[in-house]
């Protein structure tokens, strides 16, 4: 019976101990929340964060409605705090779980707004304005009749103002660098998709010189692959098996191709430029733009 008496003590022990460490685990989650919600209340959003991430270590201590409170805190104090990554992180999970709640309009509206604010200025990627566009766009459709209604439609016209401003930047990249080809597919793509947002009289005008000096970019190209084929036919005269010559051929093919292509292209680009010019000439007159498409039509 003795030596019960010790295994028996341990056991107690290890239970109170258990105990113990469950309310102790309820004792921070209560207050942790309080605290948090309370810090919210008088705009320590940075405290609040601290407190309501603290508080939904032990969630299984909150009721249901205490949880959702505190993920709406923390993702709306991260909002305020401009912290935008994190709040797009915390705003999202809460639309995740809590779709159809009161919160959903406004949290939608601060994911739309933060992400555009994360996206980056024009001359990066950007994926996260395109991403910013598609969330505002859902939600001009989810909520049709919501007060938020004008500042989204305000965001996405920002948004593709942005993305007009990147399109017209690698055009420009294109086209300075003499890859006149891509810098016209960027300009017509402004041209239809963008023309609330850029100076048309100018894209226009570097649409058509681009088209127009395609000739250029295409000599260049020729050049190359000329290059190219009188380096491949030295080495198909010194080939001595039947595979190793087919390849050369086949290589020697495909050059020529390319040059075929390039000469195509530049031709149908200049035409192109030409009927566009008298359209020019049409809608803006004999402007200094379309002066200086005249030397490039030469």
């Amino acid at each position: 019976m003795h030596k019960l008496v010790p295994f028996l003590f341990i056991l107690f022990l290890l239970f109170s101990c258990a105990k113990m460490t469950e309310e102790k685990r309820a004792q921070l989650a209560r207050e942790n929340y309080s605290q948090g919600i309370s810090a919210y209340g008088r705009k320590d959003y940075r405290e609040a964060i601290s407190r309501l991430t603290e508080s939904l270590k032990y969630l299984e201590n909150l009721s249901p409605e205490e949880i959702k409170s505190a993920k709406y805190t923390l993702g709306e104090s991260y909002y305020l705090r401009k912290d935008y990554i994190n709040a797009i992180v915390y705003l999202e999970d809460f639309l995740f779980y809590y779709p159809d709640s009161p919160e959903a309009e406004r949290v939608y509206f601060m994911v739309v707004d933060s992400y555009m604010k994360v996206a980056p200025d024009a001359h990066r990627d950007q994926g996260y304005t395109f991403r910013a566009i598609d969330k505002a766009k859902e939600f001009l459709s989810k909520y049709p009749n919501s007060p938020y209604g004008d500042r989204v439609v305000e965001l996405i016209e920002g948004a593709q103002t942005k993305l007009a401003r990147h399109e017209y930047l690698i055009g420009r990249f294109y086209e300075d660098f003499g890859y006149y080809y891509s810098a016209s597919l960027r300009y017509k793509n402004l041209i239809v998709n963008y023309s609330g947002q850029i100076s048309e009289a100018e894209v226009l005008y570097r649409y058509i010189k681009s088209l127009l000096l395609v000739r250029e970019q295409a000599k260049r190209q020729e050049a190359k692959y000329s290059k190219w084929i009188k380096s491949a036919k030295e080495e198909l005269k010194k080939a001595k098996s039947e595979d190793d010559k087919k390849a050369i051929q086949k290589r020697i093919e495909f050059f020529q191709k390319e040059i075929d292509r390039w000469r195509s292209l530049a031709e149908e680009s200049y035409r192109e430029g030409l009927k566009d010019m008298e359209t020019y000439r049409e809608v803006y007159g004999e402007n200094l733009y379309y002066k200086e498409l005249r030397k490039y039509a030469r």
